[in-house]
């Protein structure tokens, strides 16, 4: 195991450290610096020294970083005290290296990473500023996007986006002047690592996109890379080729697990078991760089691993909350400055602060921000003599879900907000969680699937009951009236269907009435029906059929409107296409799924009000 790891971490630091100490010109650099020296003269630019500072103080800035494990206690991305392991991409199906960019650009020069929550899209990001700042071919400029969210929707243009990117560089000390960089961008040399559009709040999401490959398409010769989680509608990206992240392999894993803390007997006994077995067994945790660390925490504590998404935050926030000094060996022992709360009252606490900022697309905060949430959260809880900056430095140096970088304060990863906003959820009560839910479903709820399917686990039938029964109750009575109840479900959870840019699949774009459904779908309806081997041919039958009538009439898009009036198909023709379309989305199955769960409510509330002893109550239940 040990001569694995060492192995691929040998490679990998060696060639890191042999490109660091070349010392060769940079090739990039000088080539800006020369188109800028033609256009504005030697004297106007300050030749070699353009980016010296630049670049000094942007690695010294992203090769430091973080994590939940380490707590206050920055480590090297690359270098002495590393914690990097390098993580595949793959391309239609085919792996790629992210050893440096130039491995991945022979796919497109405009490359959009995809990754769920905790990836390694982020370290990915900061490993490709370090390594191609030190290759000569190009200058890097790392830019989070989650910046966006400051800005209104008239503000997003191609002007800001390159306002961006040189704040950013000013950041560093660049000695370019606005006009110089502008111009430079004609040199083809500045890669672009955009990271996080999935942060981009809903509203201005559309907007970011068309500005971000306005100014890619204006400056065509310089590489971008932007990383995203999965988009669950449909992208607004559409120039930029798509990549997934590759889940770790066992000896990523392995390695990863031995580089989180010292190397001491837990450390190597924790790597031991998930080399033989942990790996297999908790695999959906063990492939992901963050639930990983969280999988470190709670061995460390327990020496046990929970399958629950929603528990396996719990133990790793108590972890977080009470051992994390133990994994030093009990050496040190940090005190709470919050000392008049108790585990529950710092948890709910937290868990308000969560759901507040949560729901208003706030993961960064200035200190007047996080204090003024913190603040509200104690008046609204009605704790006593705790003080917010207290409290605050308790998240920073205890617990460690908050960290600082510069002015600014963010979670040291977004999955723990969405866990306390779901936990808050659940302390609300019945009528107050339904009144909530109703405010909530309409407004493309499944961009925080995250905290749905956290609240889910957490409380499966509250969730249920309070989130998707009323909803479906109107919806079956509505649908119920009519001739055709199949076409009608489908009409009114769906208003279009669009075949996707690469034409292997088709995309519906949902209308006001879908959320509901396609949360009982993902937590309720696939428990009821599955996708046997002849509905799988089905639905490619299906397909087919779809996308033979969408090409015919030259669409990839179609409105139900335009398929009822304006397509001029044939009552046939279109009675086969809606057919097809029932069938590739398997809607009969669904509505008979909705209809018999909720006839499942009914019949279990009749039996807890016709229960008359204890015996029959406890049946009901």
């Amino acid at each position: 195991m040990s001569d694995q790891s060492t192995g691929f971490l040998g490679d990998a630091s060696t060639a890191f450290v042999k490109k660091a100490s070349e010392g060769a010109a940079n090739r990039a650099v000088n080539a800006i610096v020369d188109i800028c020296k033609k256009k504005f003269g030697e004297a106007q630019v300050s030749l070699g020294t353009a980016f010296t500072l630049y670049l000094k103080n942007a690695r010294q800035r992203y090769n430091k970083v973080k994590t939940i494990a380490t707590g206050t206690q920055p480590r090297s991305i690359i270098g002495s005290n590393d914690l990097y392991v390098q993580i595949g991409v793959s391309y239609q199906g085919k792996e790629y290296s992210t050893q440096s960019i130039e491995k991945l650009l022979p796919i497109s020069k405009h490359l959009l990473i995809e990754g769920t929550g905790g990836a390694g899209k982020s370290m990915l990001m900061r490993y490709l500023f370090l390594d191609t700042s030190y290759g000569g071919n190009y200058v890097p400029i790392l830019l989070e996007l989650h910046r966006i969210g400051s800005l209104t929707s008239k503000d997003v243009s191609i002007a800001t986006v390159l306002e961006l990117v040189y704040s950013r560089m000013r950041e560093f000390d660049v000695r370019l002047d606005s006009e110089q960089f502008e111009y430079s961008l004609v040199s083809g040399k500045y890669l672009f690592l955009f990271d996080g559009f999935d942060e981009i709040p809903e509203h201005l999401a559309r907007d970011a996109a068309d500005a971000v490959q306005g100014f890619c398409a204006k400056y065509p010769d310089n590489p971008c890379v932007i990383t995203s989680r999965p988009i669950a509608s449909i992208t607004p990206l559409e120039t930029f080729s798509r990549l997934n992240v590759l889940p770790l392999t066992k000896a990523q894993t392995v390695m990863l697990a031995s580089k989180i803390w010292d190397e001491d007997e837990k450390t190597w006994e924790f790597c031991d078991q998930l080399d033989k077995s942990l790996f297999e067994q908790y695999r959906d945790f063990a492939e992901n760089p963050l639930l990983l660390t969280m999988m470190f925490l709670t061995f460390m504590r327990s020496l046990s691993i929970t399958e629950h998404l929603s528990e396996f935050y719990q133990r790793a926030y108590e972890a977080l909350y009470r051992t994390h000094d133990n994994l030093n060996k009990g050496s040190f022992k940090r005190e709470f400055k919050c000392k008049t709360l108790d585990e529950r009252q710092f948890e709910r606490l937290l868990s308000s602060f969560c759901f507040q900022s949560y729901f208003r697309e706030e993961d960064e905060f200035s200190e007047a921000r996080i204090l003024s949430y913190l603040k509200k959260g104690i008046e609204r809880l009605g704790l006593t003599n705790v003080d917010a900056a207290d409290y605050l430095l308790d998240l920073q140096n205890i617990v460690c879900i908050i960290i600082k970088n510069g002015d600014s304060y963010r979670f040291s990863h977004p999955s723990f907000q969405a866990y306390f906003a779901a936990y808050y959820t659940c302390y609300m009560a019945d009528e107050v969680q339904n009144r909530w839910f109703k405010s909530l479903l309409g407004h493309d709820i499944l961009a925080k699937i995250d905290y749905c399917d956290l609240l889910y686990q957490l409380e499966p039938n509250r969730f249920a009951e309070n989130a998707l029964e009323d909803g479906l109750r109107a919806l079956q009575e509505k649908v119920g009236k009519t001739a055709d109840p199949n076409l009608s479900f489908l009409k009114e959870i769906f208003d279009c269907i669009r075949l996707s840019q690469d034409q292997s699949r088709i995309y519906y774009r949902s209308s006001s009435g879908a959320d509901q459904v396609a949360l009982f779908d993902r937590f309720i309806g696939k428990k009821r029906y599955w996708h046997t081997e002849d509905r799988v041919n089905r639905s490619r039958e299906s397909y087919e059929a779809i996308r033979k009538i969408l090409e015919k009439n030259n669409h990839d898009f179609l409105s139900f409107d335009d398929i009822d009036s304006t397509l001029g198909l044939s009552d046939e023709e279109r009675g086969e296409l809606y057919q097809a379309i029932i069938d590739y989305h398997q809607i009969a199955l669904l509505r008979t799924a909705v209809w018999q769960w909720l006839a499942d409510q009914d019949e279990k509330r009749n039996k807890l009000e016709s229960s008359s002893n204890l015996t029959a109550l406890l049946d009901a239940l």
